[in-house]
C-alpha cells in the first residue's frame, strides 16, 4: 500500500511541475500573445539586428467568434522576442490579411451588421497598431468578400491586394511568415 500511495504522489508531483511552465504576455502587447517561457534553448534571434517581417494571414479558423488565432500569432511574436531582448524598433513588422481573414478588418460596426456582434480582433489591431505594425487587408479579398469599403477598421490600410503587399514588402527585404 505504502508504494502505491508512494507511486500517486510521484506521478502528481511529476503532473504538477510539468503544468507550472510559465506562460506570460508582454512587454509588447499585454493582453494577447502569450508566450511559454522556454528555458535555454539553442537558438534565439540576436539582439542587436534588424528583423523585418510580414505576415501573410488568409484564414480564420477563430471559434465561437473569438480573435483570429494568427493574428494573436503577430503578438506572439513580438512578445516572444522581446522577453529575450530584441528591442521594438529592432522589429520591423507587416500583416496582410486576405482571404477568410479579410473580415478581421471590419470595423466593430460593419462586423455587427454582419454577424450580430462587435469585432473581436479589434482591440488586439488596435494594440498591434500602437506596437508599430503595419495592417493592412488585400482591396481583392475584401471586395470580393462583399464587405463596404466604408465598413473598414481605421486601424487597417487598404492595399491593391495581398499580391501587391507582399511583392512590395519583400521587394524591401521583408520575410514572409506564413502559417496559413
Amino acid at each position: 500500500m505504502k508504494k502505491i500511495v508512494f507511486l500517486f504522489a510521484l506521478v502528481s508531483l511529476t503532473s504538477l511541475i510539468a503544468q507550472e511552465t510559465e506562460v506570460k504576455t508582454g512587454p509588447v502587447i499585454e493582453n494577447f500573445g502569450k508566450v511559454y517561457q522556454v528555458e535555454n534553448p539553442d537558438l534565439l534571434l540576436k539582439s542587436a539586428t534588424e528583423y523585418k517581417v510580414i505576415f501573410d494571414i488568409y484564414t480564420d479558423n477563430s471559434k465561437d467568434n473569438s480573435i483570429n488565432p494568427l493574428l494573436n500569432t503577430v503578438a506572439r511574436y513580438l512578445n516572444m522576442h522581446a522577453q529575450q531582448g530584441i528591442l521594438l524598433e529592432n522589429m520591423k513588422v507587416v500583416v496582410i490579411l486576405h482571404g477568410a481573414a479579410t473580415k478581421s478588418a471590419l470595423s466593430d460596426e460593419g462586423f455587427q451588421e454582419l454577424y450580430k456582434i462587435d469585432n473581436p480582433n479589434n482591440k488586439l489591431i488596435e494594440d498591434l497598431k500602437n506596437a508599430t505594425v503595419e495592417l493592412f487587408v488585400c482591396g481583392q479579398s475584401y471586395l470580393a468578400n462583399g464587405f463596404n469599403l466604408k465598413d473598414k477598421s481605421q486601424n487597417v490600410k487598404l492595399a491593391l491586394s495581398a499580391l501587391t503587399a507582399l511583392v512590395e514588402y519583400q521587394r524591401n527585404g521583408y520575410q514572409i511568415i506564413n502559417f496559413n
